[in-house]
């Protein structure tokens, strides 16, 4: 009884999670990638990260199979709920043995009702097993149907596999389709975070179009301010001089991520790219303080730069 209780508490917690998550996706979509320093070229939506599976233990204090208050799920805590938190607990049950059995694992996902959730479940199990078996990952991620989780289980994929086959794994934001510059975006960040030498030298090839070139250079920005500014910015300095601007402002929305008051320090030293520095730092902040937005848009010096931010904060 005392397993049974903490498993539905665990489970409706899932679901309110969840839910919550959906509502605010639409508006995660809405953050864009400025064109930082060129005016004429367009903009993109800069998505999250293919969202993760749910967690793959349930807490149980002394339940069979406890280990340091946590067990693995199992299909018996599964098969007596129903709607959504029978759906959520198969797609743990899923994810716990994807690295281990990538088709039994999917076949637990076909056990979930609602068709989004099952497409998600399966890509979560392709990212999760990519690591030990990538060709499980590429035949899982080419069973699913909709555009959308079929581009974010390549891109999951692509995460997966960034710190440990670069070029395996930018390979795989090709079969990302309408994902595509967003899986550039972030699988050459997370690269840079390892192999600071293989992301400069993914995007130095310029390959694609104006806006695949521009998020490339962007991600590494970003993911290397979220660890250090400084190093972040040697990094820029390597850019195709064309696209700098662009890195600079990946580089002040990641280190804003950490502190704006030091991002815009540090935005202070980098010269002929401060602007860009600052306008990161700007429209990092404007869901969470968008007064202050507002303000360091109004502050940038170069007109340009300063219209497409307020227009982008004020939306």
């Amino acid at each position: 009884m005392r397993t049974s209780s903490f498993v539905l508490l665990y489970l409706t917690c899932l679901a309110l999670l969840v839910g919550a998550r959906f509502m605010i996706a639409p508006l995660a979509a809405q953050v864009t990638l400025a064109a930082a320093d060129q005016p004429r070229e367009p903009t993109m939506a800069m998505p999250p990260k293919p969202q993760g599976a749910t967690p793959d233990v349930l807490p149980d204090a002394g339940g069979p199979g406890a280990a340091n208050g946590t067990r693995p799920v199992l299909p018996e805590d599964c098969e007596p709920r129903s709607g959504e938190l029978r759906d959520l607990c198969f797609q743990v049950l899923a994810r716990q043995g994807a690295a281990r059995d990538p088709d039994g694992s999917a076949a637990w996902c076909a056990r979930v009702q609602v068709p989004a959730l099952r497409e998600e479940c399966v890509a979560d199990v392709a990212e999760a097993a990519a690591p030990v078996d990538r060709a499980a990952s590429e035949r899982l991620c080419g069973t699913l149907t909709t555009l959308k989780w079929r581009g974010q289980c390549h891109f999951g994929v692509g995460l997966a596999l960034a710190e440990i086959d670069a070029a395996y794994a930018i390979g795989r934001c090709a079969h990302a389709e309408a994902f595509r510059d967003f899986c550039r975006h972030d699988v050459v960040g997370e690269i840079a975070l390892v192999d600071t030498d293989a992301a400069v030298a993914t995007c130095a090839r310029e390959e694609g179009d104006t806006l695949t070139r521009k998020t490339c250079w962007h991600g590494i920005g970003k993911y290397l301010a979220r660890r250090d500014a400084q190093e972040a910015a040697r990094a820029c300095a390597r850019t195709t001089p064309e696209w700098r601007g662009n890195c600079f402002h990946g580089l002040g929305w990641g280190a804003a991520e950490r502190d704006a008051d030091e991002a815009l320090a540090a935005c202070a030293g980098f010269g002929a790219f401060e602007d860009n520095c600052r306008q990161g730092v700007a429209h990092q902040q404007k869901r969470i303080d968008p007064a202050r937005a507002v303000s360091l848009c109004q502050s940038l010096r170069t007109s340009s730069l300063r219209d497409r931010c307020l227009a982008f904060v004020r939306r």
